[in-house]
């Protein structure tokens, strides 16, 4: 995917989405069951957890951790797929078209910075039907970075139909990859086709959006996920590539936060 076509996608979304008031709330963390968790303690290092396919250069390394000994290692590549994918039809089917998810992710520095254009990089991306009624495939990227020459990234909501252009709204080019732990936490919701996104507990607000029901254009949040994907997925080239770590994801109904995380024994 070009810079061109990025930038083209993300002006024509533009008008579609800004008249969309954010929700403005701010969200509890909630009590209710995982529906699924996985901090990578019991899989063996350079696998892939149960009931997960793995897609290029990623598995399981004991080199570093958010909680416990071991965590999800994105290996570095030009461009290209390294993530794990889950499909469990169980567990899509609770999920539903309504969750919220939640992880944390650092990178190697220094990260990869484009010498023109920009990387567009997704962690998070589920596979679905569009609720459009063409009712075609689409990825609904729910953490996704653009990065710019200058090593700042935006936020983005994004969206790869397949056979037309894809659209996305876009925040501020505001953040840096560090190799401190990061929380983020999504929210994607088929009923009010709302999405939001939380980074270390403050709402991203400019890509943050309420259509309101049954209006799906510039949205499309699907009904049902098929499947999500964790990793790291870069379109254009980022040269060495990029090195990164995922760990402690979960997956509910209500947000999550850093519930379920075992809290630090303090140092003696």
């Amino acid at each position: 995917m070009s810079f061109v076509r990025i930038l083209l996608a993300l002006l024509i979304a533009a008008p579609l989405v800004a008249q969309d008031k954010p929700p403005a709330d701010d969200p509890p963390i909630g009590k209710g069951k995982f529906i699924l968790y996985e901090d990578f303690e019991s899989t063996n290092p350079g696998g892939a957890p149960k009931g997960f396919q793995k897609d290029g250069k990623v598995g399981v390394a004991a080199d570093a951790a958010h909680s416990g000994r071991q965590s999800l290692r994105i290996e570095a590549a030009a461009n290209g797929p390294r993530r794990i994918t889950i499909s469990n039809k169980d567990i899509m089917t609770q999920l539903g078209g309504q969750h919220w998810g939640r992880l944390y992710f650092k990178v190697q520095q220094p990260s990869p910075v484009p010498d023109n254009g920009v990387i567009h990089s997704t962690l998070v991306g589920g596979r679905a039907k569009s609720p459009l009624p063409a009712k075609d495939g689409i990825e609904v990227r729910v953490l996704d970075t653009v990065m710019n020459n200058k090593g700042e990234y935006q936020y983005i909501y994004n969206v790869q139909p397949q056979g037309r252009a894809e659209f996305g709204k876009g925040g501020g080019y505001k953040s840096r990859f560090t190799d401190e732990w990061t929380l983020a936490e999504w929210s994607v919701d088929f009923a009010t086709q709302t999405y939001r996104l939380f980074i270390n507990g403050e709402e991203v607000t400019d890509v943050a959006f309420t259509k309101g029901a049954g209006k799906y254009e510039g949205s499309e949040i699907p009904e049902v996920f098929e499947s999500l994907s964790f990793g790291w997925n870069n379109y254009q080239n980022a040269g060495k590539g990029f090195v990164a770590w995922i760990d402690d994801i979960a997956l509910a109904k209500d947000r999550l936060g850093n519930r379920g995380i075992p809290v630090p024994k303090a140092k003696k």
